[in-house]
């Protein structure tokens, strides 16, 4: 006899049916199900399977979407950065030529030289960036307006693009955590559906199999196997 705990499964709620598959699985569970509503008998699992589709796949897109724009900025910053540093290397003869290599000036500038600059990270290149912005303003009559306004400009465009990118890495992370909970609750509605057909075609399995494509979603050569859950940890074994 089949374990009876194979009833309480989630039998959807596994790694090896795909988004792909489920989307697949679900859209075709759909159709038959409108297929056979001729007298409305279905009317409330279709409203129910298909507002928990709607719910999964709507969150995919919309983390497909946050995704691409967080690349996008992601991009952006990387080039203002580099932007920055070819800045920095340019204007460092101006600095020189000014006051020279051993001068205070100099040193407000670049106190460890240019390798500084050109070894940057994400992770300095904020103080870098405020450095030159700063030095360029109390510098500002020797190096003039455009010097220190290139080097705010470079700034400002860093943390708006750094900042934007940020917040995108958490919309997505909120998206998945979205997705993650629609996907649970189209399997469940799926289960539901299931279970809702099972009882109304007790003894008929074909006539209640018939509102799903198992092939869709059961690794190829497992045809109608029939599956036995596992007892729970710490059941007993059956008696008698």
């Amino acid at each position: 006899m089949v374990n009876l705990m194979t009833f309480f499964r989630n039998h959807f709620d596994t790694k090896e049916i795909s988004d792909d598959r489920l989307r697949k699985f679900s859209e075709d569970h759909l159709q038959r199900l409108a297929a056979n509503n001729g007298n409305g008998e279905y009317t409330d699992l279709i409203a129910a399977a298909t507002a928990a589709y709607n719910g999964y796949f709507g969150a995919i897109t919309d983390e497909d979407t946050r995704f691409a724009i967080q690349q996008g900025l992601t991009r952006a910053m990387q080039n203002i950065f580099e932007e920055f540093k070819k800045a920095v290397s340019q204007k460092e003869g101006m600095v020189r030529a000014l006051w020279g290599k051993e001068s205070p000036e100099y040193q407000e500038f670049f106190p460890l030289g240019l390798t500084e600059y050109a070894q940057a990270s994400l992770a300095t290149v904020e103080t870098l960036m405020s450095r030159m912005a700063d030095a360029a303003e109390r510098r500002l009559a020797a190096l003039g307006q455009p010097f220190a306004d290139q080097f705010a400009d470079l700034k400002s465009r860093f943390l708006a693009a750094r900042a934007g990118q940020l917040q995108k890495f958490g919309e997505v992370a909120d998206s998945r955590n979205t997705t993650r909970e629609n996907r649970d609750e189209l399997e469940i509605q799926l289960m539901k559906s299931l279970l809702t057909l099972a009882l109304k075609f007790t003894g008929d399995g074909e006539r209640g199999l018939g509102f799903f494509d198992q092939s869709i979603i059961r690794p190829a050569g497992r045809g109608g196997e029939e599956e036995e859950a596992s007892a729970p940890e710490g059941s007993a074994p059956p008696q008698g």
